[in-house]
């Protein structure tokens, strides 16, 4: 089960969190410099990063970006699926 549903269809998957650092396994690509929103899919709570990187991960997408506008609650929340995985 994926944690993250993007706006624009697709999922990803949280693999690291470092701050407001995040790396992600994602179904869809997105370009450096561009936002990406999405929702957790356990409660929807809403997320939106800033994409600094993108590369082809065998048939999924490597995405390394930074959580913007970040709520102390969304941040437990992100720490415990990275830990839970």
């Amino acid at each position: 089960m994926s944690h993250l549903r993007w706006t624009k269809g697709g999922e990803a998957d949280l693999v690291a969190l470092e701050g407001d650092h995040v790396t992600l396994s994602s179904t869809t690509s997105s370009p450096p410099g561009s936002y990406v929103d999405g929702a957790l899919v356990n409660d929807g709570t809403a997320i939106r990063i800033k994409v600094r990187g993108c590369r082809r991960d065998g048939e999924r997408y490597r995405i390394d970006g930074r959580i913007l506008d970040s709520s102390k609650t969304l941040r437990l929340q992100l720490v415990a699926l990275v830990s839970s995985s």
